[in-house]
């Protein structure tokens, strides 16, 4: 930073003396060590009226604010993730995270890791925390937000098959799911006439589906409904059966140093301000 130097008054025509300071009656010659005398000017400056107030330098051994790591489930699917070269790049989570993290004062970190270490990671502090889940599907020490995420559980099966009448009529039959999910409504409803046939993502379950390899595909309504916007999926469904509805919500490391209020009121501003509903609209 620069700062204009006073001006010193001295006799016509006389050419500044190197180390002399004006004033009084006359000048007294000091010689100064190298590099002094132009702290000293600084110093004047600094000093004189109107000058510019120095900016106070951080406390030594000051930390900055650590960013947020936001964890995200590898195998996650748009709209919820997209993943370029490890990298997340596009999606929900992608964008709350950024939001979050902008209520919250900090940068942020996403952290992609496979479902089966999502729990471990978060017990440990690894990441901060991970949304769009609920209680239920994810056992642990978590402190969890308010809900705040709105979706649903559908059954859908292929026009060319008989529309169930409701869900209890797929007692016994094999249904599309994925591996690692948990379905707790189908498991309270069919018991153990619930009948998995698993595949490795919800991708692979819309082919079985398309190839009539499965006849009833269980999903989410906005994973469903963006795979047909994009032209991702096009075979004909009946009408879906909801199973349920809920407000997804964030998990928060029990080590982490974001309070469960204070992530609170950051998601409260982003439906109250309307930016959560701008979000969600990209991907309808």
């Amino acid at each position: 930073m620069s700062f204009p130097c006073p001006s010193i008054a001295r006799p016509a025509g006389e050419p500044p003396a190197p180390g002399v300071v004006p004033g009084g009656r006359g000048a007294v010659r000091r010689r100064w060590p190298p590099g002094l005398g132009s702290g000293l000017v600084t110093l004047l400056a600094l000093s004189a009226p109107g000058a510019p107030a120095a900016q106070a330098a951080a406390p030594p051994g000051a930390s900055p604010v650590a960013p947020l790591v936001f964890l995200v489930d590898d195998s996650a699917e748009m709209p919820s993730a997209r993943m370029e070269r490890g990298q997340l790049v596009d999606g929900i989570n992608h964008d709350l995270g950024v939001q979050l993290a902008q209520r919250l004062g900090r940068d942020v970190r996403f952290l992609m890791l496979p479902r089966r270490r999502v729990a471990a990671a978060l017990s440990s502090g690894e990441a901060d925390l991970l949304c769009d889940y609920l209680p239920e599907w994810l056992p642990g020490p978590f402190a969890w937000s308010r809900g705040f995420l709105p979706n649903a559980i559908w059954v859908v099966t292929r026009q060319s098959r008989p529309a169930p009448a409701s869900v209890q009529a797929l007692a016994g039959q094999p249904l599309g799911t994925v591996g690692g999910y948990a379905y707790p409504e189908l498991e309270r409803t069919l018991g153990p006439q619930l009948v998995r046939d698993n595949a490795p993502n919800s991708a692979a379950s819309l082919r079985k589906l398309t190839l009539g390899r499965v006849d009833h595909l269980v999903l989410t309504q906005r994973y469903l409904q963006y795979q047909q916007r994009v032209g991702a999926f096009s075979t004909p469904l009946h009408p879906p059966l909801q199973v349920g509805s809920y407000l997804a919500q964030c998990a928060l490391s029990p080590r982490s140093s974001v309070a469960l209020p204070a992530l609170n009121q950051a998601l409260g501003d982003l439906i109250s301000d309307g930016s959560l509903e701008r979000l969600l609209q990209r991907y309808r």
